[in-house]
């Protein structure tokens, strides 16, 4: 019985690290930032998530570029994209 609860932890903390590493670089960097600013962590992701489905992974891939965003004018509905899944994902 004690192997089978081990196995089932240790089956779980794997299971928990790949769903992680499945995230991009960018998904990580922008939770990473949103938990700074307050939000948990599952909020953080419902928010990019709706983010990157309005637009593109291509898009928010070009958002996380430093040297793109400086010469990339941001959509005019971003704020209020933003704004909306900030609201749809705290609810």
């Amino acid at each position: 019985m004690k192997y089978q609860t081990w196995f089932g932890v240790i089956t779980i903390a794997f299971s928990s690290t790949l769903l992680t590493a499945c995230d991009s670089k960018v998904k990580r960097d922008f939770k990473a930032g949103c938990q700074a600013g307050g939000l948990d962590r599952s909020t953080c992701g419902c928010i990019y998530d709706k983010v990157e489905a309005h637009y593109s992974p291509e898009f928010m891939e070009k958002m996380a570029d430093v040297t793109v965003r400086e010469s990339m004018q941001p959509p005019e509905d971003f704020n209020v994209v933003m704004a909306h899944a900030v609201q749809q994902c705290q609810s």
